[in-house]
Order: structure tokens, then sequence, then C-alpha cells
């Protein structure tokens, strides 16, 4: 059963099947019991019937009738003779009559009522004179359901509840209480830096709510160890790309020091240092805002070919200088949904890179498509590309394949990852290939804007 309200449920009427033939078998045994016990009375009457006609005649056994009539059996212990009366002079029940005396008071009787059966037969006893008398004792009447109207039934179904129950109950919390146990273990193992621990190889082969819970619980817990190597690393990684620029800094003021230092040139240098080291510190805010949870996108339409557009008039300004030729091919009008800052942000890092790697002379091509009602920006470049083993790694923060490169060029391994981390919060992706013939390509999943009615 792969759900708790099923096992729930089952053990339930699991409950109530047990307690029914624990109740009816209890009552059934005192029935037996009780049945016994009234046969070993009945006999015991029986003979001390016989004994007392034996012994004292019609008068003794008038005084024994007396006694035990009020003591035992109250209007339920009779001796008849044989025309159906009571040796007491009671009023002897007509049926009962009709089964000892051959006529009632009305004449003959041919039929034997239905009640009859209610008529226990003990004994028949002959006077020393050779009278006939019969010994009889009417039932006790029973309610509507029969042996279980008795005054143990009740008992006996309480107690069979609370047993089956307190059972059930007991194994039903053990059910749900040890997995409980294991994630509130597994928490406080997580809350004291353990982000290794795992609850779901604990759950044996459950399969309900409890089990899933286990196996987000594992998710979660992955979860946070990635978030917290990989903010672990980004803090190293952020400190030594701090220490570059800062040791720079300092060099260029120590220069600036010397006696006929050349101040102009010196100060030239830290304002190139600051500007690197206050673009670097722009680039690490923009993405830690990116993977804040609480972030909302700002969506409105936008046009992508005028997006494209406008960076190419940007990027152009570092292409011409090297000869480098920008093109852009758009397949059909395309319009996306999405924060036009943040996508402008994430185009404009590629088409960056694009041009930085791209040799002098060389081409950098954006194209336009549709895929499975995504909109896909594709931006090639003729450089040198990236290594195989590498291309799942480059959108990754301070990731460089050529680190000396990348420095020179002015990179620091963060432009890929706020590309990356925009098209995931717009619900699209990014992916990198080297391109046939040479160079790198890399492309964008977009959103369509949807038109409502």
């Amino acid at each position: 059963m792969r759900n708790l309200y099923a096992r729930i449920f089952v053990i339930f009427w699991t409950a109530m099947v047990l307690v029914l033939t624990l109740t009816v078998t209890g009552t059934l045994w005192l029935a037996d019991q009780r049945t016994q016990h009234e046969q070993l009375r009945q006999d015991q009457l029986a003979r001390e019937a016989s004994s007392v006609v034996a012994a004292s005649g019609i008068a003794g056994l008038r005084a024994w009738l007396e006694n035990e009539a009020s003591r035992v059996a109250p209007d339920r212990l009779y001796v008849l003779d044989r025309s159906g009366h009571d040796l007491l002079g009671r009023r002897v029940p007509d049926f009962l009559r009709a089964r000892f005396g051959r006529e009632g008071p009305r004449g003959p009787l041919a039929d034997t009522p239905t009640d009859a059966r209610e008529v226990r037969w003990l004994s028949q006893l002959v006077t020393p004179n050779n009278e006939t008398y019969a010994l009889s004792l009417l039932r006790t009447r029973r309610g509507p359901f029969g042996i279980f109207s008795s005054i143990g039934t009740p008992i006996i179904m309480a107690l069979s509840t609370l047993i089956v129950s307190a059972i059930l109950c007991f194994l039903l919390a053990r059910h749900l209480s040890d997995p409980i146990r294991h994630l509130r273990a597994a928490t406080r193992s997580i809350a004291d830096g353990d982000l290794g621990v795992r609850v779901s190889s604990l759950m044996g082969a459950r399969r309900d709510e409890l089990a899933m819970l286990a196996l987000d619980f594992d998710l979660m817990a992955e979860r946070l160890r990635t978030l917290l190597q990989s903010h672990r690393e980004l803090l190293r990684d952020v400190s030594h790309e701090l220490r570059s620029p800062l040791a720079r800094l300092q060099i260029a003021l120590g220069l600036a020091r010397r006696p006929n230092a050349d101040l102009e040139q010196e100060f030239d240098r830290i304002e190139l240092e600051t500007g690197r080291l206050d673009e670097l510190i722009g680039e690490i805010l923009s993405l830690s805002r990116l993977d804040d949870p609480a972030r909302r996108l700002t969506a409105e339409p936008v046009n992508l070919e005028e997006l494209l557009e406008t960076l190419l008039e940007h990027a152009r300004v570092e292409a011409e200088p090297r000869s480098i030729r920008l093109q852009l091919e758009a397949s059909a009008p395309l319009t996306v949904e999405g924060d036009r800052e943040l996508l402008f942000r994430a185009i404009e890092n590629v088409l960056r890179n694009a041009v930085r790697f791209s040799p002098a002379g060389g081409t950098v091509t954006l194209s336009t498509g549709l895929r499975a009602s995504q909109a896909v920006v594709c931006i090639r470049d003729h450089g040198p590309g990236v290594p195989p083993a590498s291309l799942g790694r480059i959108f990754e923060p301070f990731f460089c394949v050529a680190q000396a490169r990348d420095r020179d060029s002015g990179g620091y391994g963060i432009g890929l990852a706020i590309t990356a981390r925009v098209a995931a919060l717009h619900g699209g992706g990014v992916c990198a290939r080297n391109a046939a013939g040479g160079g790198l390509e890399v492309e964008l999943r977009l959103p369509l804007h949807r038109v409502d009615g």
C-alpha cells in the first residue's frame, strides 16, 4: 500500500473484524459454560426430586418443590400430574400443560405450540403408590439476539475492543513514529553541520507519504550541501579574485612612492586597477542578487530583434578596432517574456566573450529561431573554442578555461554564470558546444510572450 490512508483504513477494519471475532468467540464460550452449568444443576434437581419422592412421598415432594421453586427457579420449576396440574396448585402455562397433559382445559390438544421448545423435561417421578408426575423446568427466555443478549456480551466486547485497539494502535504508532524518529535525528545532524546524513535508505520497502518525505528530505539535504559547498567555493574564489587587483594596487602605490616616480603613469595604473576592482565587485553583487530566492522578475514583452540590434551597436565599440564583423540572422520577429535589463545583460555577456576570443578579422554571428515553443538565441564565434571536458563548467562562477588568457582579456569568469542564472530565472536555459569548423556556439532558450485571449 502506497499511502497512509489505505493502511489506516485496513487497520481500522482489521480491528473491527478482530473485535467481532473475539466477541462472538467469547460469548459462545460463555454460553457453553452456562449450558454445562445449567445441565449439571438440572441433573442435580432431578436426582434430588427422585430421592425425595422415594423417601417421603407426595408430601415430601411438595415441601421440596416449595423450597426449590422459591430459591432456585421461581415460577419456572413445576411438578405436573397426568392432568397437567401443578403439585403446588399454581397456574400452569397452556403450552406446558399441552406438553404433559393429554387434554387441555378446552379439550384435546393436537398441535404443540411453537414456544414448547422452552420446556426442559428433567425427570419422570413415580411415587410409592405408582402415581406418575413430571418434573419440568422452563428455560430462561433470551432476548431477540439469543445468547448475545446476555450481560457478558458487552463486557467481552469492551475487553476485546480494549485489547485489540491497544495492540493495533501500538503497531500503528510504531509504524508511523519510526520514520519520524529517523527524520528528527537527521534534522538534528544537519543542524549540527553534518550535511551528509540521509534517511531514505532507512525507510526499507515503504512507499507511502513518509517514504516520499524521506526522499524529499534527502533531496533538501543534498541541495543544502551543494549550496553550502558552492558558497564556500564562491567565497574562496571571490577572495582570490579580490586579492589580485588589491595586490596590483599596492604595487602601484609602492612605485608611486619612489623618488622620481612617474606619478602620472602610476596614477593611471591605480585608476585602471580600481576600475577592474569595481567591475568585479559589481559582477559579484549582480550574481548574488540573482541567487536571491525572494527576487521577482519584472516580466514584460521584449522584442528580441530590437534587443539584439541594440546589443550589436554596443558590441561594435569593441569589435571594430579588431575588424571583427558582427551579423544578425533573425528568422522571424519574436517577442519573449522577461526582464529586459536582465536579458540584455545575459546576452551581452555571451556576445562580449565571443568578440573577446574571436581572432582579428573574424565574424561573430547572432541568430534567432523557434524551438519547442521557446525562442532560441544562438551566438557563434570563430575563436579557439573550449575543451570538451570544460563545456559543462563554463557557466560556473569564476571557472576559467585558460586563466591567464581570461585575466589578460579582462574576464573574471562571472559573466557566463550570470547568463545561466538569468536564463534559469526566466524558465529557460543555456548550453554551449564547439561549432563545426571551429569556435564556440552558445545557445539561450527563452520563453515566448503569451497573448491572453
